[in-house]
């Protein structure tokens, strides 16, 4: 199993045990807080519409920072999602040149922190943002292509639509192998069948294979994602 590949069994694995939330955002959000070794997480949709939303945060000092970023109309996760690449943010006393108001108004309501957006595009269209933040005087503890590769990942199990993950038609051709999959993984972690079958296409994403060859190795028994 390659690095990327147990990165995502983890993923799926703590967002299965996570009883705190009910939703599958939530629980992907705090994984993702887990696995990149952050203090806090979000994740934000349609960031450049009138329509955003924020699915879910882990605490509330997130909260806060995406509130900011709604009421300041700039911030990282905002240009995460406009230029589909990662935004850092120190968030100290001294004034930001690109996001001078967001900086200043989070400076005044949460302290100094470290702050890092990365926009989820798993089919190749960014779609939403997972931001993370960590306390001053600390780095993420993961790489940024690591925290670029679970927020793709997160991506790719939130989109309902089957080609949003850019497999193409052949991923989606055969369903029974598809479905016996779905119970599988549902029985494994105790999850709903619609959050088995999106823990099944974001790891077909990551590892970029089809969908269904990742069904065939769950029912042939070579992909357990107990195995963490």
């Amino acid at each position: 199993m390659t690095d990327r590949a147990e990165m995502f069994v983890r993923l799926a694995t703590l967002a299965a045990a996570n009883a705190t939330h009910a939703d599958l955002a939530g629980r992907l959000c705090a994984a993702s807080q887990l696995i990149l070794g952050a203090d806090g997480a979000a994740i934000t949709v349609e960031n450049t519409t009138a329509n955003r939303t924020t699915l879910s945060t882990t605490d509330q000092v997130m909260a806060t920072l995406e509130d900011l970023q709604d009421v300041t109309g700039e911030g990282p996760c905002l240009d995460a999602f406009r230029h589909r690449t990662h935004f850092t943010l120190a968030v100290d006393s001294r004034p930001n040149p690109r996001w001078p108001e967001f900086a200043r108004s989070a400076w005044q309501a949460v302290g100094g922190l470290n702050m890092y957006s990365f926009p989820m595009r798993p089919g190749g269209e960014t779609f939403g943002v997972i931001s993370v933040y960590v306390s001053e005087g600390r780095e993420l503890p993961e790489p940024i292509d690591a925290a670029q590769f679970v927020a793709d990942a997160v991506g790719a199990a939130l989109l309902r639509d089957p080609g949003a993950e850019g497999l193409g038609d052949e991923a989606w051709a055969s369903r029974a192998p598809i479905h016996h999959a779905c119970g599988m993984v549902a029985a494994q972690l105790r999850l709903p069948p619609d959050d088995a079958l999106a823990i099944l296409r974001a790891h077909a994403y990551s590892c970029n294979i089809t969908l269904a060859e990742t069904a065939r190795q769950v029912v042939a028994r070579e992909l357990d994602f107990r195995d963490a």
